[in-house]
C-alpha cells in the first residue's frame, strides 16, 4: 500500500513549521491523545516524538489516527515501531480518515467489573453483560442460550442495569446483532434523554478518570523498565 503523497507533503510542512499534531488510539473505549511533533520523514516512513502517556497504548496498536489543525486533514497510519525510552513512534501507509473520525472521538467506556443487564423485547426477557457504554448507546454480550430471534435490528427493547448511582432504565433500538462463538453482540442506540442519562454521564466521567489513571501508571512503569 502506497501512502498518500499529499499527506506526506502536509506532514513535511508540519515538520518544517514545527506544528504539533495529535496521535489518537482508544483504550477501553476512551479516546487517548498524544501530542507529537514530526522529526523525520524518510520516503513513506514518518517519525514523531511524544512524551504523553498514551504512547504506551500506541505500542500495542497496529494503526493510529493522526489529527492536526484546519490545515491537516485527519488521517490513519500503520504503526511500524515505538520506542518508549526516546518517545518516538514510526508510522507509514497513511490514508485519509474521513467521516470515521466522529465515531472514534466518541467516548464509549468498558466497565471495570462485569455489569449485568436485563432487557425486554416483544414480551420476551433476556439477560446479558454490558460490553461498553456511551451517552448514545450500549454494547451487550448475550450467551447463545439467552438469545431470541426478536433481538434483530430495528427492535425496540427496554434495558435495566445498575450503575454506582443506582438502577438505570433506558429504552433503545437494536442496531446490529452479530454472532461470535457461543454468544451474540448487540449494539443498541438509546431512544430517550432525561435524568437517566445524567447517571450515565457521571459514570462515563468517573470511569474515564480510572482508565486515564491506569494508562499513566502503565506508561510510568514501562518507561522505568525501558530506561
Amino acid at each position: 500500500m502506497i501512502s498518500n503523497i499529499q499527506i506526506i507533503s502536509d506532514l513535511r510542512l508540519a515538520m518544517e513549521m514545527r506544528q504539533e499534531l495529535e496521535l489518537m488510539v482508544t483504550f477501553k473505549g476512551v479516546p487517548v491523545i498524544c501530542k507529537a511533533r514530526v522529526t523525520k520523514i524518510d520516503g513513506e516512513n514518518v517519525t514523531l516524538v511524544t512524551r504523553d502517556p498514551g504512547l504506551i497504548r500506541i505500542e500495542h496498536e497496529k494503526k493510529v489516527s493522526v489529527l492536526g489543525s484546519e490545515f491537516f486533514e485527519p488521517s490513519t497510519a500503520k504503526v511500524v515501531d515505538v520506542d518508549l525510552s526516546t518517545g518516538t513512534v514510526q508510522l507509514t501507509n497513511f490514508s485519509y480518515l474521513g467521516t470515521r473520525l466522529g465515531e472514534r472521538m466518541m467516548m464509549r467506556v468498558e466497565p471495570k467489573e462485569p455489569i449485568r443487564i436485563t432487557f425486554e423485547s416483544e414480551n420476551q426477557s433476556s439477560e446479558g453483560e454490558i460490553v461498553d457504554l456511551s451517552l448514545n448507546g450500549i454494547g451487550i454480550s448475550i450467551d447463545q442460550a439467552n438469545y431470541n430471534s426478536s433481538l434483530k435490528p430495528g427492535t425496540t427493547i427496554k434495558t435495566t442495569f445498575s450503575l454506582p448511582s443506582g438502577r438505570t432504565l433506558m429504552q433503545g433500538t437494536v442496531l446490529s446483532s452479530v454472532k461470535s462463538g457461543n454468544s451474540y453482540r448487540l449494539s443498541v442506540r438509546f431512544n430517550e434523554n432525561g435524568p437517566q442519562k445524567i447517571a450515565i454521564f457521571r459514570y462515563l466521567i468517573d470511569r474515564r478518570a480510572e482508565i486515564e489513571s491506569e494508562l499513566k501508571s502503565d506508561y510510568e512503569q514501562a518507561r522505568g523498565a525501558a530506561n
